[in-house]
């Protein structure tokens, strides 16, 4: 058996899946295996894959298929997998040295479900901004995507957590699903996790207006009926999360479908019993960015004043995607 599998779903990848390879073959040892999942992809990437696959026989296997999403692609990794522990990596980042033996380490020594540490957000040779670990139950919801994390294979698959096939959240649906089903968490005060910002990305451009096609509900409604809203800062999240979308994909839509998608997050809100508010000095939310918690609580703030209708007026600024 695998010590460790690294599950890596590739779709038109060619500019960056190079740097990525070869940062995590340099760490490759022989209880380690590399997952790579081509969805379908209509450049080169196919062809690069296989080349490591090649060159790295026993260690990198490739599984080529049509294109059906991240959500699928990461799911196969799953059942693919033949490792004690699973680590997800996107195509176009990459990992520090002892990257994976740092994971390891974590989740061996205290025998966790899962360990989370930090990142940081690349361009070029330039770091944006880094996200450092904290002591701080509030931290996993602050790493919602699957990287820069390690799981036991074994905890998701009895508990049955896979990635959302939606379009919209899959990732926070798998992480926050996650955190619910186990208390063997662990932090670990380490950065080793790089996500390069690619202005192609999907995640970088398919949420510039709102869509008929990808509602925020949906996936907030799949998360309560796994989760509910028992614990705190699961409610905190659904605001933030909401609020976010709000903001992030209204901005380039008009003021009348800002307000009605404002509308119905609220009513769902009401009639999920999620209590309308974010405690911007609470300890509970401390290592939350200050941008964020202000950014959360203004909107509250203009939600409970009834100043939403004045706020969207000059908010926004485009036309919606329809």
């Amino acid at each position: 058996m695998k010590k460790l599998s690294i599950i890596i779903p590739v779709y038109n990848a060619q500019d960056h899946i190079r740097t990525c390879l070869d940062s995590i073959s340099r760490q490759l040892r022989k209880e380690y295996e590399i997952i790579l999942i081509d969805d379908g992809s209509r450049d080169s990437s196919l062809d690069i894959l296989k080349e490591y696959e090649r060159q790295y026989p026993g260690s990198v296997r490739v599984i080529a298929k049509e294109n059906e999403g991240v959500a699928k692609t990461r799911n196969l990794g799953i059942r693919e997998a033949a490792g004690e522990y699973l680590c997800f990596i996107d195509n176009d980042d990459f990992v520090d040295k002892n990257y994976f033996e740092n994971f390891l380490t974590a989740i061996e020594q205290d025998k966790c479900d899962i360990v989370i540490g930090g990142y940081r957000r690349v361009e070029g040779d330039k770091i944006r901004f880094q996200v450092k670990p904290v002591a701080s139950a509030w931290y996993k919801f602050m790493v919602a995507a699957p990287w820069a994390k390690i799981f036991r294979r074994s905890f998701l698959i009895n508990n049955g957590i896979e990635f959302l096939d939606y379009g919209l959240g899959e990732d926070v649906y798998f992480s926050l699903v996650a955190y619910a089903k186990t208390r063997k968490i662990k932090v670990v005060d380490y950065i080793g996790y790089n996500w390069y910002f690619n202005q192609k990305s999907v995640s970088n451009t398919s949420q510039r207006g709102f869509s008929k096609e990808l509602d925020p509900l949906y996936l907030l409604e799949k998360i309560y009926n796994e989760v509910g809203s028992g614990e705190i800062l699961y409610s905190y999240y659904y605001i933030r999360y909401g609020i976010w979308y709000l903001l992030f994909s209204g901005r380039q839509s008009t003021k009348e479908k800002f307000l009605s998608e404002y509308k119905k997050l609220f009513l769902w809100y009401e009639k999920r019993n999620v209590p309308c508010k974010f405690p911007i000095f609470s300890r509970a939310v401390l290592a939350e960015k200050l941008a964020t918690r202000c950014m959360v609580g203004c909107f509250l703030i203009f939600h409970k004043f009834k100043l939403v209708k004045l706020f969207a007026k000059f908010y926004c600024i485009g036309e919606n995607s329809e």
